[in-house]
């Protein structure tokens, strides 16, 4: 039986690339600690930030790929300029599709 990982209950602002900003916008979308960020994981913590400034009545207008490289370095504690390249084309393309529905901007 292996040893149960412990829960991370850090404030979003303490993960590596995140600060308060991002901590508010994950707040206002139920969103509040590090685990819970690692939990439901980049792409639906992105969707979750949109909504998040949505609710606190912001622009999704500048939520590009460089949002995604936050989270995804926040979740695997790397700075956002080491996510690998793959990744970062990945989430280029996908923020691409999501701006062209026109839901979030």
């Amino acid at each position: 039986m292996s040893p149960l990982k412990p829960i991370d209950d850090r404030r979003i602002s303490e993960m590596r690339n995140l600060g308060p900003a991002c901590e508010a916008d994950l707040h206002a979308a139920g969103i509040s600690t590090a685990q819970e960020l690692i939990d439901i994981g980049v792409e639906t913590a992105f969707i979750k930030l949109l909504h998040g400034r949505i609710a606190r009545g912001l622009s999704t207008h500048g939520c590009n790929a460089a949002y995604l490289y936050a989270l995804y370095g926040a979740i695997h504690d790397c700075d956002w300029r080491e996510v690998p390249e793959a990744k970062k084309v990945e989430f280029k393309k996908w923020t691409a599709e999501i701006r062209a529905t026109g839901i979030f901007g």
